[in-house]
This record gives structure tokens, C-alpha cells and sequence, in this order.
């Protein structure tokens, strides 16, 4: 009855309008078409769009993450700090020019350097015979010529002493290598698409960028310091011969001793890092990198959610910077705890 009734009236205004008659006719049947479709099917078509922005923003967030992440799991790869002395690069190649090097130019060196101190010595020894118009002791001569054995033997067999305290310190450094690789991963578990909003997926793929590129940063870091102390070792053992000759005096004692400090704390320098490597997954955790899932990182529902969300992230990122200073300063760490 309503319903006839208002298309009696809706025709009654048309006459009075002089719209046409064919438009009339339609116009019952468009009332009728309107009211068989369900209301729900515009919801249905809203709710499709915003599963589809969510879905996207949502494998694109992943991939950033999961970038960030391999980043960080690369920092462990330990060939540069654990191989033997002479494939420290993973060929010999770079050991074969060091020990050319050291034994045709750098070792003639330090037995040039050896004997002008033993001709200083033995002036030394003559001017005390000019002041005391006496024979030098004994002892005096003895001394002179086991140091001179010493010193000769430690010039020339400088590479073999440097390769073994090189090994020293790497089997320690092995010893952290159980637990490198294990990174920490992006739990998905309680990713719910229902709860999830546009706005919480848009923000997880913000943060997913900022991450990756922390952890690529991290990795480079990471990746120059192994490198550098690699080039570091071969460097002073390359050298060694030149240090090690001015050992066996008291004026240049020093020297000779700074340098094998410095070579140990370049040595050490790799099983810090392996040390890192191995307790920065626990940091993550500490720090809730290993949670951010379970905070509700893709339903920001309320602004407490948010808050929680950017104090996970901002953790998760400080603890990858951590890494990538602590690698920086692992070298002086390292001769922090030799005293160098």
C-alpha cells in the first residue's frame, strides 16, 4: 500500500514536471531494481579494496623486513675472521705476495737495522774501555753476541711468531662461532587480516624501509672493519721483521713490544666481532625486535597500539646501530683489554 501509494504520488509529480512518459514508466522499475540489491554488497565491494591495500602494503612491509633481517644474518658470515693466517681473504694469493714481500725487502731491513745497533753497542763497550783503560768484561761480550743470536733468529723467523699469535687468538675467536648465523626473524603468526588496518599495514612498510636500510648499513660496517683488520694483520706481518729488531735494546724496547700488542689487539679485534655476532640476537630479543608481531604491529586500533609499535621499531633499529658502532670500536676494545 505504501508502496503504490508513493509511486502514484512520484507519477502525479512527474505530470506536473511534464517529464516524458517513457522516463515514467522507468521510473517504478528502478525503484523496484534499487530495492532488490542488498546494502551488503557495498560493504563487500569497500571490504575487498581494503583487503587489497592491506595485502599490498603488506608484502611489500615483509620484503623490507625480510631484507633487513638477511642484512643483519649476513654481518655473521665469519670467513674473514676465523680463516687460517694464510687464506684469511680465502686464497693464498694475498699471503703469497706478505710472505714475498717479508722475506726478500723487510728482512734485509731488520738485519740492517740489527747491525747498526750492534755497532752502536760495541762503540759503547769501546768507550768503556777508553775510560777505564781495561778489557770489557766477559759478560759484557757475551751478552752482546746472545742478543745478537736472539734477535737474528727473531728477525727471521718473524712471519712464523706473527702466523702463531694469529692462531692464538683465532682459536679463541672459534670458539664464538657456534651461535653466529642464528638471527633473529619477523614473526608473522598473529598477522590477522580482520584486525589489521590500511594505516597500520602503510606503517609497518615505513618502518620495514628504515629497517633494511640500518641493516645494510650495519653490514657494510661490519664488512669494512673484517676487511680492514684482514689487511691490517697482513700489513704488520709483512713488516714484523723491522719492529721485532728493535727489541733487543733498552732505547727502542718499546717499540718492538707496542708493535706485538697492536698485532694481538688486531688479532683479538675479529673475536670481538665473532663475540657481537653471536650476542646480538639476544640484544634483539631484549630490545623486542624478536616481538614485533605480537604487538599488534598491523592493527593500530588505538594510539597506545602506535605508541608500543614505534618503541618496538625505534629498539629494533638502536640495536642494529649498537652493532654497527661496536664493530667500529672493536679494535679499540681490543687494546683496551691488552692494554696497548
Amino acid at each position: 500500500m505504501f508502496i503504490s501509494n508513493s509511486i502514484t504520488r512520484l507519477a502525479t509529480g512527474a505530470r506536473r514536471l511534464h517529464l516524458p512518459s517513457k522516463m515514467l514508466m522507468a521510473l517504478p522499475l528502478g525503484i523496484a531494481t534499487a530495492m532488490l540489491i542488498p546494502n551488503i554488497a557495498y560493504a563487500s565491494i569497500i571490504g575487498d579494496i581494503e583487503n587489497f591495500f592491506k595485502e599490498m602494503f603488506f608484502g611489500i612491509g615483509m620484503k623490507f623486513w625480510n631484507g633487513y633481517y638477511g642484512s643483519i644474518g649476513w654481518t655473521s658470515e665469519t670467513s674473514l675472521l676465523t680463516g687460517l693466517f694464510s687464506q684469511i681473504f680465502g686464497n693464498a694469493a694475498p699471503y703469497a705476495i706478505v710472505k714475498n714481500v717479508h722475506s726478500t725487502v723487510i728482512i734485509p731491513v731488520g738485519e740492517a737495522i740489527l747491525a747498526l745497533f750492534m755497532l752502536v753497542q760495541l762503540v759503547k763497550i769501546s768507550q768503556r774501555i777508553d775510560a777505564t783503560a781495561t778489557l770489557p768484561a766477559v759478560k759484557d761480550i757475551v751478552f752482546l753476541a746472545v742478543t745478537y743470536v736472539l734477535m737474528h733468529w727473531l728477525i727471521v723467523n718473524s712471519l712464523d711468531i706473527i702466523t702463531s699469535m694469529y692462531n692464538i687468538f683465532n682459536e679463541i675467536g672459534k670458539e664464538f662461532t657456534a651461535a653466529v648465523g642464528q638471527s633473529t626473524a619477523l614473526d608473522i603468526s598473529n598477522w590477522d587480516k580482520d584486525r589489521a588496518t590500511v594505516g597500520g599495514c602503510i606503517f609497518f612498510t615505513i618502518m620495514g624501509f628504515f629497517a633494511m636500510i640500518a641493516g645494510f648499513v650495519t653490514y657494510c660496517i661490519s664488512l669494512v672493519v673484517a676487511l680492514a683488520r684482514g689487511i691490517q694483520i697482513y700489513a704488520m706481518a709483512a713488516f714484523s721483521p723491522i719492529p721485532l729488531a728493535l727489541m733487543g735494546f733498552d732505547e727502542t724496547r718499546q717499540m718492538g713490544v707496542g708493535f706485538l700488542k697492536n698485532f694481538a689487539a688486531a688479532a683479538l679485534a675479529g673475536a670481538i666481532l665473532l663475540f657481537l655476532f653471536q650476542i646480538y640476537p639476544y640484544v634483539m630479543t631484549a630490545a623486542g625486535g624478536n616481538t614485533a608481531a605480537d604487538t599488534t604491529i598491523f592493527s593500530l586500533t588505538y594510539d597506545q597500539d602506535f605508541v608500543d609499535i614505534v618503541q618496538v621499531v625505534a629498539r629494533s633499529i638502536a640495536a642494529s646501530i649498537l652493532l654497527a658502532f661496536a664493530c667500529v670500536r672493536c679494535n679499540s676494545w681490543a687494546k683496551e683489554i691488552l692494554g696497548s
